[in-house]
């Protein structure tokens, strides 16, 4: 099977992204593929791998129709909506290099990113059943403050790639969030907006089964802390992580010790 045979036997829907291992290379979760209307794009992300390219499949009736009855539930939903981007927040093209070398240092490719182009912040939004209510930003020219959050509405940033399995990691920062969701598919990663947990944490923390808190090394005393006010307030199975490094650095030490605690079943 060709690599658009591949692609074509996935039956991504319209609007749908996934990663997958890369058939050419056989690089493992390389290969970034995208539906957008009928048009169906591929890359994969590893060095010497050339497999990229686009099919023109175009959309059915049925898809068309879904397409335009969301288009019209966002427009009357747009009321509710507790964030409106404001115009210098933009949705980042090529001549934004310091977005492109930021998606690019943190292996962001698949991630849903805005560019402030006043205070030069790559901005993740945030969402709550389908609805904009904040964004958290990260400067990218060594403004402060590194974070910066939009409105306060979020109390977590989430990132999961396909259902979650009901296993969470708590991280520090959204990439860290972003990271996780890239390793394993179907394990949430969950940056905490804050300094301290709060009854509306725990509201979120909840809905998981499993949970991993896994902060930066300069705030391992937290791991532990957190982990006690968690089983208090839940009793929910909860994991305190000893890091080597952030966990955007992908150490292999830290990766394998997160591998079977991710793992549906231990």
């Amino acid at each position: 099977m060709n690599i658009r045979e591949f692609v074509l036997s996935l039956d991504l829907p319209n609007d749908g992204t996934m990663r997958v291992d890369c058939p050419s290379c056989n690089s493992k979760n390389t290969l970034s593929i995208s539906n957008d209307d009928g048009v169906i794009l591929y890359h994969c992300y590893k060095l010497r791998c050339n497999a990229k390219g686009a099919v023109h499949q175009g959309l059915t009736a049925h898809e068309i129709y879904n397409k335009i009855h969301k288009q019209n539930a966002e427009y009357n939903d747009e009321a509710t909506e507790l964030w409106v981007v404001p115009e210098y927040v933009v949705k980042p093209t090529a001549d934004h290099g310091l977005v492109t070398k930021f998606r690019d240092q943190w292996n962001l490719h698949d991630a849903e990113l805005l560019y402030d182009v006043k205070d030069k912040r790559a901005v993740f939004p945030i969402r709550e059943n389908g609805r904009l209510i904040d964004a958290t930003g990260r400067s990218l020219d060594g403004g402060v403050p590194k974070w910066f959050r939009y409105t306060g509405n979020a109390v977590v940033y989430t990132a999961c790639q396909g259902g979650s399995n009901g296993r969470v990691v708590i991280v520090e920062d959204a990439i860290s969030a972003y990271t996780i969701c890239s390793t394993w598919q179907n394990v949430t990663g969950m940056a905490i907006l804050g300094t301290s947990l709060s009854v509306k944490h725990m509201e979120h923390i909840q809905n998981y089964d499993k949970i991993i808190v896994a902060l930066d090394p300069d705030a391992s005393h937290k791991n532990l802390q957190y982990r006690r006010e968690i089983v208090s307030w839940t009793g929910i199975d909860t994991i305190a992580m000893r890091l080597q490094d952030d966990l955007k650095y992908q150490v292999e030490e830290d990766i394998k010790s997160l591998q079977d605690l991710c793992r549906v079943g231990r």
